[in-house]
């Protein structure tokens, strides 16, 4: 006679079949079928613009390849090629927030002795600046009364070295 496998097996009192699975195949108590869990809700429009922006979509290039660019990257593009066919709304767009002052690089400046010299004062008083935070406080309290009556004597007319 063959084991009917229905029955009870000596180890447990469990009995498996129609729509009772073998203990190891249960779920396990306080685990859910999504581990992941449900999706965070979108609670506000800038959020939901931030997630839409950010994802990925397949475009073809000028040279017939396809690439994958971020939305953000495509409305950016084609805005640029709508304000250039002449569609005034998109060109007004560009004008009324000054867009075309992040293409314009800014100039190589030459400076004249006095302003280099001016610019080299500058970045040494930033040194000190960051040397001074450093101090204890006590120091500089003392340091302060220093230079205040350094300064004073300045004022009045007396040289020192």
């Amino acid at each position: 006679m063959a084991k009917n496998p229905k029955k009870k097996s000596k180890k447990s009192d469990y009995e498996t079949g129609y729509k009772k699975p073998p203990k190891e195949h249960q779920f396990k108590p306080g685990q859910s079928g999504n581990p992941k869990g449900r999706p965070k809700k979108i609670t506000s429009l800038k959020e939901a613009l931030q997630i839409s922006l950010n994802a990925e979509i397949s475009t073809k290039t000028e040279t017939g390849e396809i690439k994958k660019i971020t939305c953000a990257e495509a409305l950016a593009k084609r805005s640029i090629v709508d304000a250039i066919s002449k569609d005034g709304p998109t060109r007004r767009m560009f004008f009324r927030n000054d867009i075309f002052n992040l293409i314009s690089k800014e100039p190589e400046l030459e400076y004249d002795e006095d302003e280099t010299e001016l610019l080299r004062v500058e970045k040494e008083y930033g040194k000190l600046l960051k040397q001074w935070a450093k101090l204890s406080p006590k120091l500089q309290k003392c340091m302060r009364k220093i230079f205040t009556a350094a300064l004073m004597d300045l004022s009045n007319g007396n040289q020192w070295e």
